[in-house]
């Protein structure tokens, strides 16, 4: 792909180069809305609850009161149990504990006669589900809006384009409606969003189809891409249009009377929900069963087990809570009660201008703007871009027109990387802007921005012909770099491929994760064997040593070296064969550093020499006359400093590097050195000595007497006072 173009960064740690932060902040690093220092839930936010005046579109509540929970991340409709208190998948649901046939589950709804209506984004119609024995009443759609009424369709399978084989998915036609939203009138009438068409559908108490609606009138215009939708008392209806804080409100007569962006102004039109609902999806449930819940089970002979007690919160705890997957949210044990937070609102408009960015060259062509962010639903993200051969003021760039910007909107986009091409005209300078939109629930964040120039494609070596004109040269150079990055992008392997020989840069896998590691591929070529359990450094030292390891394996400074690859500290290694204290004719000297050879070296069961209990040893092999050497032969201790976080999986790896790396006929024994200092304790200075900090006295009734004491020194010794004199101011006890 060549050497890359030079860039502009800009992000927490190189530095935003901001010139106007409107209502954005970069306080935690990433351009974000700013919040507002107020606690009331949005009127339109694409979770459904209005502000708190409609249950979001993941709960539901039945006739008889049972709950019920939409799990968005695996599918699942849970239900809950007062008597354990948790919730519980729907088990006599048709799938897999609970889980909607559908590929994409995005609301539920209880209709008027009890049966709970699941919206299935993913196959695009409604699902009706008997509530009393999860039996299929039927369903609404896929339809296609044709003629100005819809036609039921049939998806087709999507099949691969290379292979001709179906990859699971479904293909629908252009027209096809998109459910996004369910409401239940008074009369027991279904309203139903389709955000493609900008319609509302309205289906009978039997799902029969009775009329649609644009919701157009007099001044106020036609629904956009309308998503969420609720119900008051009198049947007036409350939509949410994708990227607008306001609510549109529609009278029985399917006419938008108002947009309102307050829940203050429309408040008193509903009945309070009978559940506490965050916006994050916590659930708050405060209605408890009284008494104590226990589980009886039965051993395999019938006879009943100990009772075990289901509920995990304290009885004396008036809220439960419960995140948006049904799990329970528990307290910590100096505050085992929870109790409800105040959400967090943003600003729904802000501006970032960066400071002005200097290419350096006269006449510059721009190339990209690269930017990692996310745009949540409900969110809005735009790129702008301003040039000139003159570097401008703050003052003049801020009076830059709108036509002089050059906008791209951030679409299709939740959450990465994003690049989009400079369209401005060339110039030296250039000013990078971004535009927030929110509807106050939730904000854009761009975590970092790129500028790249200049922009060089394959234009360059075609005929001149192709980029006659400005605007023809404009179009073809970026026409052509979509080929140029599909190129590259199918030669980046090729110029990647150094790194994946290389035991600092391959790919790996983090510790105690499955999934490709081409760290162990590149070890499995010199018969490396490495343990996932294992950080990636130690992993990655560990195979960038190895060439070493193996010319010194088996010897002393090769077990040293594999170890201090693993722990990072230098261990010690004492061999016992240099323990020997044996008196050497001519060279001996009595003390207590020589022995003299007999067989209380290893005390072999030998009748009147060694019989007693307690005196001998059992050994079934060697010979008695070779004991002295072989009982100092082929052994070794390790000596590893190990600090506190030091665990029993370290000390396994640990032992097994250490089996790897000796030489097959050697026991070794590994002792970890803690930071102590102990005399009489096989104390061996330099070797097994460790100097701790903080290290505190020994006091009695506060510690426990062991390897770790350590005794106080002495008392001060008597001394008087200077004045005092013996027999008139002393006291002798």
């Amino acid at each position: 792909m060549g050497t890359p173009a030079p860039a502009f960064r800009m992000d927490a740690r190189a530095g935003w180069r901001a010139a106007v932060l409107d209502h954005v902040s970069q306080a935690s690093g990433a351009l974000r809305l700013s919040t507002l220092p107020v606690s009331a839930a949005p009127l339109g936010s694409p979770s459904g609850s209005f502000g708190g005046l409609s249950l979001p579109v993941t709960v539901a509540i039945g006739r008889a009161g049972e709950i019920y929970l939409l799990d968005r991340r695996s599918g699942t409709i849970l239900v809950y149990d007062a008597c354990s208190e948790t919730f519980v998948p729907v088990a006599c649901l048709p799938g897999a504990g609970g889980a909607v046939g559908g590929r994409d589950p995005v609301g539920l709804l209880v209709d008027c006669r009890g049966d709970l209506l699941v919206l299935d984004a993913g196959n695009r119609r409604i699902e009706a589900w008997s509530s009393a024995d999860w039996r299929l009443r039927g369903h609404l759609g896929a339809f296609a809006w044709r003629d100005g009424r819809p036609v039921a369709i049939r998806p087709k399978p999507e099949l691969d384009p290379p292979t001709g084989v179906p990859t699971g998915a479904q293909s629908f036609p252009a027209d096809a409606w998109m459910p996004a939203g369910m409401a239940m009138l008074p009369d027991g009438r279904v309203a139903v969003t389709d955000s493609r068409h900008g319609l509302i559908h309205l289906f009978g108490a039997r799902l029969r189809y009775l009329r649609s609606f644009d919701g157009a009138f007099e001044a106020q215009p036609a629904l956009a891409a309308p998503t969420v939708m609720t119900a008051d008392r009198d049947g007036w209806l409350y939509v949410v249009e994708d990227g607008k804080a306001a609510v549109a409100i529609i009278d029985r007569d399917g006419h938008i009377v108002e947009r309102v962006d307050t829940a203050d102004a429309i408040a008193g039109r509903f009945v309070k929900p009978v559940l506490a609902v965050d916006e994050d999806g916590t659930i708050w449930i405060s209605d408890r069963v009284s008494g104590d819940v226990c589980r009886v089970r039965r051993s395999c002979a019938g006879q009943c087990l100990p009772p075990e007690r289901v509920r995990l919160v304290p009885a004396g705890c008036p809220l439960l809570a419960f995140d948006a997957s049904g799990n329970a949210i528990f307290g910590d044990p100096r505050s085992p009660c929870l109790m409800r937070a105040d959400g967090t609102r943003y600003e729904t408009a802000g501006l970032f201008n960066s400071q002005t960015l200097d290419s350096g060259l006269s006449g510059c062509v721009w190339d990209t703007v690269e930017i990692d962010a996310a745009t949540p639903f409900g969110t809005r993200l735009s790129i702008a871009t301003a040039t000139s051969h003159f570097d401008l003021t703050p003052a003049e760039v801020d009076a830059l027109t709108q036509d002089q910007w050059t906008l791209s909107p951030v679409s299709g986009h939740m959450a990465g990387r994003f690049e989009c091409a400079v369209r401005s005209r060339p110039g030296r300078f250039l000013w990078l802007r971004l535009v927030f939109e929110g509807d106050g629930a939730a904000t854009p964040a761009v975590n970092a921005a790129s500028v790249r120039w200049p922009r060089e494609t394959s234009a360059r070596y075609l005929p001149a012909v192709f980029s006659e004109g400005a605007e023809s040269a404009d179009f073809f150079a970026r026409f052509i770099e979509i080929f140029d990055r599909a190129r590259a992008g199918a030669l980046e392997p090729l110029e990647t491929l150094p790194a994946y020989f290389d035991p600092l840069a391959t790919p790996a896998a983090e510790r105690g994760e499955a999934g490709a590691d081409f760290l162990d591929w590149l070890g499995g070529w010199i018969g490396l064997a490495l343990d996932r359990n294992w950080s990636v450094d130690r992993r990655r030292r560990l195979v960038a040593e190895a060439p070493a390891l193996f010319r010194l394996r088996g010897t002393v400074k090769g077990l040293k070296l594999h170890v201090a690859l693993y722990t990072g500290t230098e261990p010690q290694v004492i061999e016992h064969f240099r323990l020997r204290r044996w008196l050497s004719l001519d060279e001996g000297a009595l003390g207590d550093t020589a022995a003299l050879w007999g067989p209380e070296i290893v005390r072999r069961l030998q009748l009147d020499a060694y019989s007693e209990i307690g005196t001998f040893a059992l050994i079934d092999g060697g010979d008695p006359l070779t004991d002295p050497f072989d009982a100092f032969a082929h052994r070794a201790t390790l000596y590893v400093p190990a600090g506190s976080g030091f665990a029993d999986a370290d000390l396994a790896a640990l032992e097994a590097i250490v089996e790897m790396a000796k030489p097959a006929h050697v026991e070794i024994d590994v002792r970890l050195m803690r930071p102590r200092f102990v005399i009489g304790c096989d104390l061996v200075l330099g070797v097994n000595t460790v100097l701790g900090r903080d290290t505190k006295p020994v006091r009695i009734d506060e510690a426990t007497p062991g390897g770790e004491i350590l005794l106080d020194g002495p008392r001060r010794p008597f001394a008087l006072n200077p004045g005092l004199r013996i027999g008139r101011d002393t006291i002798l006890e």
